[in-house]
């Protein structure tokens, strides 16, 4: 039997962050999915990926600064009901408070607050096990 595939923060590619109204949607390039339980630096598949945070909690020149985020992720977690996460499954919604923190390679980084987050997978449905040239 398969294990589910979980999307890892950490070494995900960051292609664009864009408002939606009251949403922010977060469009991965490249979303590390690794099978529950098995992570390695590095390891895993690469598809792309849509997280979408609802009803967030950010204005103003903060909102410009998030907009401006792309690249590769260094760390990210979300906290939502109680829980500390750097991973979740490839299809994952809730409706709860949540807040999001990215850091990206480059140094940047942000954090997002808002309640409902979904994560889904583009229309592109292939994974590619590496984008590295040899």
């Amino acid at each position: 039997m398969l294990a589910a595939m979980m999307f890892e923060f950490e070494d995900s590619e960051v292609a664009q962050i864009q408002r939606q109204g009251e949403a922010l949607e977060i469009r991965f390039s490249a979303a590390r999915l690794v099978e529950g339980g098995k992570s390695g630096a590095g390891e895993g598949l690469w598809q792309p990926m849509l997280l979408i945070c609802e009803r967030i909690a950010i204005d103003g020149s903060g909102l410009e600064a998030v907009l401006a985020s792309i690249g590769r992720l260094r760390y990210g977690q979300l906290e939502i009901q109680g829980q500390r996460l750097r991973s979740l499954p490839s299809a994952f919604e809730s409706e709860a408070a949540y807040a999001l923190e990215l850091d990206f390679a480059n140094g940047s980084g942000c954090l997002l607050q808002g309640r409902g987050l979904r994560l889904q997978p583009t229309g592109q449905q292939c994974s590619v096990q590496s984008f590295q040239c040899g």
